[in-house]
């Protein structure tokens, strides 16, 4: 019981900082490496490895903090992440069969993608909502093109990483029985 309490905690604790870390941090650094989104990362790593239960209430203390800390209407950030952990975990059930590297690197670039997506169709509901439809704009391409660099080159890292460190999660694949 104590070591249940203990995990979810810290589980808890390291996301708050993340969703925080996300906001004030990786925000203001320059223009390429600002578009490091390590909240979809996160959540779509909790997804794949830990179930859709973990994930959702991930989900919860992720966009908490981020509605928390945001100009936007509060709500934003839960109602896109809800959405996009719905929509990664519905794939994964549906279309992908294993859990190997192929399959967490399609979820990620899927859910990177929804996630923007969602994020600025919703957005508009903002009372200072921007002028234009934003998938006519440069920047919104520009900016998911490279949050989908890094959310790549973090998926591979995250996979291999976690590959080594827990044997469980060894990568497998699935055997083609042939009907004579």
């Amino acid at each position: 019981m104590f070591k249940r309490i203990w995990q979810s905690t810290l589980g808890v604790l390291g996301l708050s900082l993340i969703a925080i870390g996300q906001f004030t941090a990786i925000a203001n650094w320059p223009p390429f490496f600002n578009q490091l989104n390590v909240v979809v990362i996160t959540l779509i790593f909790i997804l794949f490895f830990l179930g859709f239960r973990p994930a959702l209430w991930s989900t919860l203390v992720v966009g908490f903090w981020l509605d928390i800390f945001s100009f936007n209407f509060f709500g934003l950030y839960l109602i896109t992440f809800f959405l996009v952990i719905w929509a990664a975990e519905t794939i994964s059930v549906r279309w992908l069969t294993n859990r190997s590297l192929y399959s967490f690197l399609l979820l990620i670039i899927i859910s990177t993608a929804a996630h923007n997506l969602i994020w600025r169709s919703l957005s508009y509901l903002s009372p200072d909502a921007p002028a234009g439809m934003f998938l006519f704009q440069k920047n919104f391409w520009l900016a998911l093109a490279y949050q989908e660099i890094w959310s790549m080159m973090l998926a591979i890292l995250l996979f291999n990483v976690s590959s080594l460190l827990v044997k469980r999660w060894q990568p497998f694949f699935l055997e083609k029985k042939t009907i004579l």
